[in-house]
């Protein structure tokens, strides 16, 4: 995560049984897709791990609109993302 999520602390590595915290539990059955379903509930939830944090709803909700702002100001984001302009 390269900025605040409210989920997840920026620059942190994960404890996720996909990353390398966890190599006994990699399945190499998994692809990019199973991964980011993986990775899509982890953030929809309030696990505690390593690299997670706590927040408020209102919190994300803010801090979700200033990395969408910081996201824009990233000339690789609007040339893979032209649609979020």
């Amino acid at each position: 995560m390269l900025t605040p999520s409210g989920r997840f602390a920026p620059a942190t590595r994960l404890c996720l049984s996909m990353s390398d915290y966890h190599p006994e539990s990699w399945c190499p059955g998994w692809n990019v897709g199973t991964i980011l379903t993986g990775l899509l509930s982890f953030m929809l939830e309030d696990t505690i791990t390593t690299g997670s944090i706590q927040t408020t709803i209102p919190e994300k909700e803010a801090l979700a609109t200033q990395s969408m702002a910081w996201n824009r100001t990233n000339a690789k984001f609007n040339e893979l993302f032209p649609d979020s302009t």
